[in-house]
């Protein structure tokens, strides 16, 4: 009977359900009543920066051959599985988009305004949005984009990859153009300290890498063109010096804010032998040989680089030599800051330009500025106290790679343009360190120029060094035509590290 009862009041309680308003019951009490924007902000980026761990982190340092493995040799040498891109979608987009819409739905709130001009705000959260995607795509190829953050949608499409980058480059314009410095600064951006007028500049700089990205497919040189120069004539400019540069700084005192290399083992690395044999001056450019760079001026930037620069690194496709050097403490460690987009980068990508013929500006000047300022910003943040020295040797040693640039012969070109390149993708093999990810989407485009050997004992299907990531796993089972589509515009069409993804033809 008492069983009866139970079961009756349980009827009763279920067919009112309906009419009953439980109010707050399903929030959780632990969590904020509202969004913080310059909190997502911040929380955004540093999530972005902070996701460690060996394929969040160093795998793209083992392709490009700036890092060898000791013991776990795997990722080295190319093993093919799935990447998860929930990282960088759920933890990352997702905070951005969010918070933009936030803020778009109260325009008005004090608090919002507190934080700075709404538009400003927007401008931000949008420009990280764009850079964040392009980093994805770049991994990937084609992926979710025009769905991508509808938390309605399971499964979105995939977008073309070039069509992603017009989306791009569109969202980095139209953030560009709703920041006005005139508003004032923001709260939450740990990268400028709320300056717009340097997040202006590092818009129009990120479209100029994004324009030179698409330098390899042909039906996309017009446009490239087009849009580089309009963004480097742009009266917000472009990153020119150190004090545009954008980092991210990190501490030892908040492990949610130590430098990701420093939570990794770092015994289980080596510098290669192919990176400080180009830093020595060493190489000798032929295929099959342990250097694949042609440069034979020492470059005083292995100081910085490198905890001994008198020791060679382990041969990543060569014999063992008994290498030791390991990447420098001053960038291994829990206080060490990391670029995330330097003038010295952008200078290098002007420099490609006019050698591509796409701007009439000084060549010379562009390459001279762009492995001066490389010097300049290391010693500026990894050794402060010898900055005069660096300033000095970056001088010497640029001038003599101008010098190998207009040797139309260098390194066997066989054209004067084919110089320059071959000089700026070496250059760019160096300035991009310890950023693995834009080194690895640099050497793909430029690898003609940049001639790797692959690892002599690779666990991927052709033995070539990877152009990409595979799809995460539960694509193909939980998005299937997303996933197919995806695929259609590899080379070949095959969910494989070795396929070449639409920009890398």
């Amino acid at each position: 009977m008492k069983k009866i009862k139970l079961f009756i009041i349980a009827l009763l309680i279920l067919s009112s359900c309906k009419n009953m308003n439980f109010g707050d019951i399903n929030k959780d009490p632990l969590g904020p009543n509202n969004p913080s924007p310059k909190d997502m902000l911040a929380g955004g980026i540093i999530n972005f920066f902070n996701n460690s761990g060996r394929s969040y982190l160093t795998n793209p340092t083992f392709y490009i051959q700036w890092q060898t493995q000791n013991i776990y040799t795997s990722e080295m040498q190319y093993a093919d599985s799935p990447i998860d891109w929930d990282p960088w979608y759920v933890q990352v987009l997702s905070n951005f988009k969010q918070n933009i819409d936030f803020i778009e739905n109260n325009r008005d709130d004090a608090v919002i305004l507190s934080m700075g001009d709404p538009n400003n705000q927007i401008g931000v959260n949008k420009i990280m949005m764009a850079y964040v995607f392009k980093f994805i795509t770049d991994i990937y190829g084609d992926i979710p984009f025009s769905e991508a953050l509808d938390a309605n949608n399971k499964t979105p499409k995939y977008d073309n990859q070039i069509q992603i980058y017009h989306g791009i480059i569109d969202m980095l314009k139209e953030a560009r153009d709703m920041l006005d410095p005139a508003k004032g600064s923001i709260e939450g951006d740990i990268i400028y300290n709320g300056d717009v007028v340097k997040w202006k500049k590092l818009a129009n700089s990120l479209i100029l890498h994004a324009a030179l990205q698409l330098s390899n497919v042909p039906s996309e040189t017009s446009y490239a063109q087009s849009e580089f120069n309009d963004a480097l004539n742009n009266s917000a400019g472009v990153i020119e010096s150190l004090d545009d540069e954008a980092w991210i700084y990190f501490t030892h005192n908040d492990r949610a804010l130590q430098n990701p290399y420093s939570r990794l083992r770092r015994d289980d690395y080596f510098l290669s032998k192919e990176f400080t044999d180009a830093l020595k001056g060493m190489a000798n450019g032929s295929i099959g040989s342990c250097s694949p760079s042609y440069n034979h001026t020492p470059d005083d930037r292995i100081n910085l680089l490198s905890n001994n620069p008198s020791d060679d690194g382990n041969p990543y496709s060569c014999d063992f030599q008994g290498g030791g050097a390991k990447m420098s403490g001053l960038i291994w460690n829990p206080d060490a800051s990391l670029p995330f987009f330097t003038a010295s980068w952008v200078y290098l990508d002007r420099a490609e330009a006019a050698a591509r013929g796409w701007t009439s500006e000084n060549f010379d000047d562009m390459l001279l500025n762009g492995i001066t300022k490389s010097f300049e910003s290391l010693a500026a943040h990894y050794d402060a106290a010898n900055y005069s020295i660096y300033q000095a040797s970056g001088q010497t040693y640029a001038t003599a790679r101008v010098t190998d640039a207009n040797n139309a012969t260098y390194g066997g070109a066989t054209s004067a343009s084919e110089a320059k390149l071959r000089v700026i993708a070496e250059e760019k093999w160096v300035a991009y360190f310890p950023m693995g990810f834009e080194g690895w989407a640099q050497w793909r485009r430029l690898s003609n120029y940049l001639q790797l050997v692959p690892h002599p004992q690779p666990l991927n299907s052709t033995g070539q060094i990877p152009r990409r990531y595979a799809y995460p796993f539960n694509e193909k089972t939980f998005n299937p035509e997303g996933y197919a589509q995806g695929k259609q515009d590899l080379t070949p069409q095959e969910d494989l590290n070795d396929s070449r993804i639409p920009w890398d033809q």
